[in-house]
């Protein structure tokens, strides 16, 4: 019989992920979220059982990457429990689905200006400093295709203008990567930085809210909606999915799309950008290659050039 309780449990699981390397930002928010939940339906409830989770999952039904990640989240969490000799309950692994990527929105050059102008016509608010902060980056997004957690929480020591490049932290588990950046838009962001600093001198966020923290996944999107429609407002209610992490997925496709006019090698470059983007495998790179016509269009037609430098091979059957 354990004698801490759930939140205490919860706390001491985020300590040993953080001690391990992770930042566990999302983790830790899903499990303080349980945590409340359990207190509102359920205060006794001192480890995971199947009838808080259950009720807690159920919030996520029309949300099925949010389901997917809180599922994963309480399920690693029950196996540590677990192997501290603590009775608790194990979601089945039946029970985890990865949800159905969302078709990614790949903007046209006309799109991409649209969008930035309305960017840049944004007027200072109540909220200190967001003026500067929308236009620096939506651009930081647009050209390097970070993800948008990696832009959002940039701390300011990580970023080296002067020598062209960011350290990215700890951005997917305890894995770190370094992104150069143009010389154009290194100049940018010091432009930037030094117009932001008047403003938080003494700030350790690159991109800071009012209190020199990062701005919230929900904050990012709806300024990227609000740009977006105040650009093209027939596209709204149009029923495509549109999000900022679009700017990510436009980055590879322009990328390669590139390569094929210049005439390289796109699967010699290819483990350049999968470092570059910060994937793990090379197969989530090549994951765009069928989702864009004009890049596989361009790679069978390159592929085909070589193909009569393969002699067939006699395997001895009779044709």
């Amino acid at each position: 019989m354990h004698n801490e309780s759930l939140l205490e449990l919860i706390n001491r699981f985020v300590s040993y992920k953080r001690a391990n390397g992770y930042q566990y930002q999302t983790g830790a928010y899903y499990l303080k979220r349980y945590a409340r939940f359990v207190m509102e339906t359920d205060p006794g409830t001192a480890a995971l059982n199947k009838e808080s989770v259950e009720g807690f999952l159920g919030q996520f039904q029309d949300t099925p990457g949010s389901l997917y990640n809180a599922a994963a989240i309480l399920r690693e969490f029950g196996r540590y429990l677990a192997a501290r000799g603590i009775k608790t309950y194990l979601i089945p692994s039946g029970r985890l689905h990865l949800p159905t990527p969302v078709q990614p929105y790949f903007f046209t050059e006309e799109e991409i200006v649209a969008f930035f102008r309305e960017c840049d016509r944004v007027e200072d608010s109540h909220l200190k400093g967001r003026d500067l902060v929308l236009p620096a980056i939506f651009r930081l997004l647009y050209c390097c295709g970070l993800r948008c957690k990696e832009a959002r929480t940039l701390a300011r020591r990580n970023v080296h203008l002067d020598e062209g490049y960011l350290d990215i932290i700890q951005s997917k588990g305890p894995k770190s990567r370094r992104v150069y950046i143009s010389r154009e838009l290194a100049g940018y962001l010091a432009i930037y930085d030094r117009r932001i600093s008047r403003l938080f001198p003494d700030r350790t966020a690159f991109f800071p809210n009012k209190m020199d923290c990062p701005y919230g996944a929900s904050w990012l999107q709806q300024n990227f909606l609000r740009f977006w429609y105040a650009a093209f407002p027939e596209k709204r209610g149009s029923g495509i999915s549109i999000r900022a992490y679009d700017f990510r997925h436009h980055f590879v496709y322009a990328n390669m799309n590139r390569w094929l006019r210049e005439g390289k090698d796109v699967n010699a470059m290819l483990p350049y950008l999968m470092r570059y983007m910060g994937h793990s495998d090379v197969k989530n790179t090549l994951y765009y290659f069928h989702l864009v016509p004009d890049i596989y269009g361009g790679i069978l037609d390159r592929s085909r050039h070589s193909e009569g430098l393969i002699p067939e091979v006699d395997d001895g059957r009779e044709k």
